[in-house]
């Protein structure tokens, strides 16, 4: 892959990306080519999330901590290479009460740079509502777990993501607003002010907590949603309440890692976001967004 050549492909395209996957997990790509597919981008930024291990069988996270070391012993040999982008090595942990593995764990025995903190599976009485996978799969879950009760189910997604705020506290809150992606306007609106006041009470415990809050494009361009995770509908309160935010592309190939990127810094700009940021241990200076850039 050539290294562009032009200011513009390279602020839009090459900024930082740092929730991404390979192969490890449920990644079609390997680390080496990730990285350098970052590498070739010009990216400054550049970092590995793979789905950390969960205590069930399962086709998408990292199978065991054996793998789990030898993935950081991988990102790790990148890291010593001369190149304009910083790598970093990373885990997107689930929090699914009584059943994940703490988040201090990953912490503690691995050589993390940043932990992204998701939650892909609603626990409601020992039972497991996958939001995220094919959408029958959805509304399966939706029906036999929660009795077909959106709102119910709304809720738990909601106050699930608070509980590993206050407990957990990773460094970025992941695709807070995932359980829209099967709904479709189906079952709830995304505007439905039960719906608005959970996910703010989210946001809001995020900012007091110094979590940042990822915006992520995969929905998008994998045709899976018709806005962001979390929504243009809510960029204005991210705004007005000061909350720190992030880029996320949320790859799984080496083509996604800055996934409709162009489009949602227009999107942010356009709603008075001017600057995102990184975790303070990668970077403690805010990314200023200006429309200045956006002409050059």
């Amino acid at each position: 892959m050539a290294r562009p050549d032009t200011f513009k492909y390279l602020y839009f395209c090459s900024m930082y990306s740092l929730h991404n996957h390979t192969s490890y997990c449920d990644g079609k790509n390997t680390v080496s080519e990730m990285i350098q597919a970052a590498i070739d981008a010009g990216l400054t930024h550049f970092g590995l999330s793979g789905h950390a291990p969960v205590p069930f069988t399962n086709k998408w996270s990292i199978p065991s901590d054996e793998k789990v070391a030898a993935y950081f012993d991988e990102i790790a040999a990148f890291k010593t290479i001369e190149t304009d982008t910083k790598i970093f090595g990373g885990l997107e942990a689930d929090y699914i009460p009584g059943m994940s593995q703490q988040f201090s764990y990953w912490r503690n025995h691995f050589p993390c740079d940043f932990l992204i903190g998701s939650v892909h599976l609603v626990e409601n009485n020992g039972r497991l509502w996958f939001i995220d996978g094919p959408a029958e799969g959805y509304d399966q879950g939706l029906n036999d777990i929660f009795g077909g009760d959106i709102r119910a189910a709304v809720k738990a997604f909601y106050r699930q993501s608070c509980e590993m705020i206050e407990k957990e506290q990773p460094d970025v809150l992941g695709h807070c607003d995932k359980v829209l992606m099967h709904n479709r306007g189906r079952f709830i609106s995304f505007d439905d002010p039960f719906h608005l006041n959970l996910l703010k009470e989210t946001l809001l415990l995020a900012a007091e907590k110094n979590i940042i809050v990822e915006i992520n494009t995969r929905g998008i361009y994998r045709q899976l949603h018709t806005d962001y995770y979390p929504g243009k509908y809510i960029f204005s309160f991210l705004k007005e309440n000061n909350i720190h935010v992030m880029i996320s592309a949320d790859a799984h190939m080496t083509d996604q890692i800055s996934g409709e990127f162009v489009q949602l810094k227009k999107d942010m700009i356009a709603a008075g976001i001017c600057e995102t940021w990184l975790p303070e241990q990668i970077s403690k200076d805010a990314i200023p967004l200006s429309d200045e850039q956006l002409l050059r």
